[in-house]
């Protein structure tokens, strides 16, 4: 979305929202600081989605939107049905029952929508859900319906981020996470390192000579019996 196309929207909002307090242009029509930060997180929206987004938040909403409430809405339009758990559970074993299950995993995951597949695989894939004896189907489906819910969630937040700053964020997190794993590897004890050099305390030296001579007096006694 343009700044231009951006700018219209927000005159559209203020059309319809007389409150809404946000001054777009300066007097000398340029655009305002306020303006263009909200420009900064609505330009990678489409533009035709976003105006979509703002007239229904316009039909349904008494009160002006915000970012988030606009994000929210376009992300609705994007987002692939969300597919409830239990629902999702029965897409899956009636595509193992219509392919063959575990001859036909490929088919399978084919024929399921994208977020269907992510729980499947973080399940254990195909297979795992195919050969589950029917005392443990319990657990698995319970398992199953938890990465649902995730998947729903994180597709969800996705798309209402954006792809650039949702990047980013994944980004932060990993370095972050190295980080972690980086000081952790710093503080574990290290291996005492042994270190060699000379005796230099007084009883030490005494206690080496005594050991020493012993040595030679059974070195010699050796001799002699030979």
């Amino acid at each position: 979305m343009t700044k231009e196309q951006c700018a219209e929207l927000l005159v559209l909002i203020k059309s319809c929202h007389p409150k809404f307090e946000l001054q777009i242009y300066t007097k000398d029509g340029k655009y305002t600081e306020a303006c263009k930060y909200w420009m900064a997180f609505l330009n990678e929206l489409d533009y035709n989605m976003a105006l979509i987004a703002v007239r229904k938040l316009i039909n349904t909403s008494k009160w002006a939107p915000t970012i988030a409430d606009i994000k929210e809405a376009y992300a609705e339009l994007l987002l692939p049905e969300i597919v409830d758990p239990e629902q999702a559970w029965g897409m899956v074993h009636q595509a193992i029952n219509k392919h063959g299950g575990i001859y036909s995993q490929e088919a399978v995951m084919n024929e399921l929508p994208r977020q269907v597949q992510e729980a499947v695989k973080w399940v254990g894939g195909v297979r795992a859900i195919s050969i589950c004896p029917e005392e443990e189907e319990g657990v698995l489906r319970g398992q199953f319906t938890k990465a649902m819910n995730a998947v729903n969630k994180r597709f969800t937040k996705e798309v209402s981020l954006g792809p650039k700053l949702s990047s980013q964020i994944d980004n932060i997190r990993l370095a972050t996470k190295e980080k972690e794993e980086m000081l952790k590897l710093e503080n574990k004890e290290s291996v005492p390192k042994i270190t060699y050099g000379p005796v230099i305390e007084d009883s030490q030296i005494e206690f080496n000579i005594r050991q020493c001579g012993m040595l030679r007096e059974v070195y010699a006694k050796a001799q002699e019996g030979r």
